[in-house]
């Protein structure tokens, strides 16, 4: 899964793109341009991804 799939699925769960901004520590403008498909540092796709992860999971719990 790519960077702007894993934010689509964040949208998809219920967060706007400055919600994840926030929890990422980045700008609005910047989660928008990833979602559009530009690249991201590394470290940055690295926290989509984990904050990806960790609300997937928490997802998951809920529907169980």
């Amino acid at each position: 899964m790519n960077i702007p799939e894993m934010l689509k699925g964040l949208i998809n769960l219920g967060f706007t793109q400055r919600g994840i901004a926030v929890r990422i520590g980045t700008t609005q403008p910047t989660i928008n341009r990833a979602i559009n498909g530009a690249g991201v540092r590394y470290e940055l796709g690295k926290a989509i991804e984990n904050l990806y992860v960790e609300e997937s999971k928490v997802e998951r719990l809920k529907s169980a």
